[in-house]
């Protein structure tokens, strides 16, 4: 198992186990992770096929949720969402703050699966194993994105995030608040 003594400094651990479903495992030299040489954050291209995902568990408060994004800069170690990324060959330390996966094509899917005959209109979850507003949302704007596009269709949103860039949105999120079809949990 990969462990480093040091904190590093603007990452929630400093910590990247091996991942359980692999059986090859990288242990730096003791020495790899000096301040200068902190982990940058990497950005891959996600290409999915669908957007909208559903789950039944009757521990969850919502069935539909979208992610704009795998894996989270915050980096929070109490992060649930962390052993997802163990499913894309990744670790769930910081692999999961590091490498972050990008789905350009978000708010296209959204549209596209809110159009469908099969959609029965519900309120979609936005966070659900990332965080929206982390500090690539700033770059990227695809949760803004997304929610022009539920705005449009007047469907409705629950939004859980930890970063003040929410107030960025707050002019969809107000037309949207209109009709009782946005909720926003900081």
């Amino acid at each position: 198992m990969s462990s480093y003594k040091q904190k590093i400094k603007g990452r929630g651990t400093s910590d990247n186990p091996v991942n359980r479903f692999d059986k090859i495992d990288f242990v730096p030299d003791e020495e790899f992770y000096k301040d200068e040489q902190k982990p940058k954050t990497e950005f891959f291209r996600d290409t999915s096929k669908s957007i909208i995902t559903y789950n039944s568990s009757p521990d969850i408060n919502f069935d539909a949720s979208i992610n704009p994004y795998r894996g989270c800069e915050h980096g929070c170690a109490y992060c649930y969402a962390r052993p997802n990324h163990e499913h894309l060959g990744l670790s769930a330390g910081l692999d999961f703050e590091t490498k972050i996966f990008v789905k350009e094509n978000a708010p296209e899917l959204l549209k596209k699966e809110l159009s469908s005959k099969m959609w029965k209109p519900q309120t979609i979850a936005i966070s659900g194993v990332t965080d929206c507003y982390q500090p690539c949302e700033k770059h990227f704007e695809l949760t803004r994105s997304c929610l022009e596009v539920l705005n449009e269709f007047k469907n409705p949103v629950g939004i859980v995030t930890k970063n003040k860039m929410v107030t960025r949105d707050k002019d969809i999120l107000k037309e949207m608040a209109k009709i009782n079809a946005a909720a926003v949990t900081i």
